[in-house]
């Protein structure tokens, strides 16, 4: 059974601007990339037609996806972010239990708005699986492909 995606409502806005974008903006470039290839002639032998229709169903592919994702998921409001225990939609700070100078700060997110590179890392990954539940002061440990790494609980926030 597919779990009920979580978004944060941050993320939540950020779904709802990208399928404004496909329905709108990207909808209009791909149908006048269409008309311009309808325009050449001859459909059986014409790669920018096939070109633009692969575009167009790709983009309808994506808006579905995209709407779809939208209606199916259960937003977490911010009164439901506890700083007591991590959870969805947390910033933990952590720090290296072997290198206490090492310290790092991620938001705990669903899958679908996971972006590592700004800081917000799903809670399904193994760094997310491992906070997920724990509280201040409390360290974990994640399996990574250099071996257990062991971190401890710094801040949980909003």
């Amino acid at each position: 059974m597919e779990h009920e995606p979580v978004l944060t409502s941050e993320g939540m806005q950020a779904l709802e601007e990208k399928l404004k974008y496909l329905e709108t903006t990207r909808r209009r470039e791909v149908s006048e990339q269409m008309k311009n290839a309808i325009d050449h002639g001859d459909l059986s032998e014409n790669a920018e037609y096939d070109e633009a229709r692969d575009a167009y169903l790709k983009l309808e592919k994506q808006i579905n996806e995209t709407a779809g994702l939208i209606a199916r998921a259960r937003v977490i409001k911010d009164s439901e972010i506890n700083t007591k225990r991590v959870g969805i939609g947390s910033l933990v700070q952590i720090e290296d239990v072997e290198n206490r100078s090492k310290k790092q700060e991620f938001r705990l997110v669903g899958p679908a708005e996971s972006n590592p590179e700004n800081g917000k890392i799903s809670h399904l990954c193994p760094i997310g699986m491992s906070l997920m539940n724990s509280k201040l002061g409390d360290v974990v440990s994640v399996d990574t492909p250099g071996g257990i790494k062991k971190y401890k609980v710094i801040t949980i926030t909003k």
